[in-house]
């Protein structure tokens, strides 16, 4: 059975992701306008109404700011933590229905089952998600300050990954912004350097997972090749050249299959898709 996720939107500027498999869709957060996510869903193939759920990673404008409006015109669930619930505002909103989910406990969305993971970021309950149809897994992570080891475990094992790579240290120390947010973006509750991601590639990626999507990069503080240059040596030592990497910009990238190396390496593609 196919598992497979298209990124309509990356960064700042608005996050979502499209995951599809045994016919059921989910979106991993909403965090465009409504109107700006339904013709992304369209230009993907898919009717905004037959998404069969939303999972919101956490409250932040970037990744909810288009759910609430999108679920009441469209008629489509969200599914979250607790705190996301509250901090997001959704008790106010009309909203077509809200799933509680809880750290570790997954739960089914019609063929597809989603464990969410506790990461930590400074947000009221943030989450990331593993989403799996049959033997098939996505491990997505995105707005997090460290990959610990209960995370990494679950991660690392996955057939793909899309994880944040946000900052460069040095652009980000040199950057616009006023020095309490770079304290917040450095801290343990902010979110993954270029180096944090290239140690987890090189140390903690399990032997299963071919493809990987670099996401979330800051257009003020880090740049593409950046990203690259910190994440395809580490792959390089840690000799995982059957890996396909990807990084996905503000706009998103064109669909990827999750599957172990093998399979990667039977689609006969280049390692490297660029879509910035």
């Amino acid at each position: 059975m196919q598992l497979r996720f298209r990124v309509l939107g990356s960064g700042s500027t608005g996050n979502a992701t499209l995951v599809e498999g045994g016919g059921t869709r989910l979106l991993i957060d909403a965090g465009l306008g409504p109107r700006q996510l339904a013709e992304r869903l369209q230009s993907a193939g898919v009717d905004p109404a037959g998404l069969d759920g939303i999972l919101i990673s956490h409250e932040h404008h970037d990744h909810a700011r288009g759910a609430a409006s999108f679920s009441a015109r469209f008629g489509v669930k969200l599914a979250g933590s607790r705190g996301t619930y509250a901090a997001a505002g959704f008790g106010a909103a009309e909203i077509a229905g809200y799933d509680l989910l809880e750290p570790d406990q997954p739960r089914a969305f019609g063929a597809l089952t989603v464990r969410p993971l506790r990461v930590r970021h400074d947000a009221a309950g943030p989450l990331a998600f593993v989403v799996s149809l049959g033997e098939r897994s996505l491990g997505h992570a995105t707005d997090l300050g460290q990959i610990d080891a209960a995370l990494g475990a679950a991660l690392g094992a996955c057939d793909a990954l899309l994880i944040e790579s946000n900052y460069d240290p040095g652009l980000l120390r040199e950057g616009p912004y006023p020095w309490s947010l770079k304290e917040r973006i450095l801290g343990p509750l902010g979110h993954l350097a270029n180096a944090d991601v290239a140690r987890f590639l090189e140390r903690g990626l399990g032997p299963g997972c071919g493809r990987l999507v670099l996401a979330h990069l800051s257009q003020k503080n880090n740049h593409p090749e950046l990203a690259l240059m910190a994440a395809e040596p580490a792959l390089a030592r840690a000799g995982r050249g059957d890996v396909r990497l990807t990084l996905a910009g503000a706009e998103g990238c064109e669909w990827v299959e999750a599957g172990p190396p093998a399979a990667v390496a039977r689609a006969g593609r280049k390692q490297l898709t660029l879509f910035w």
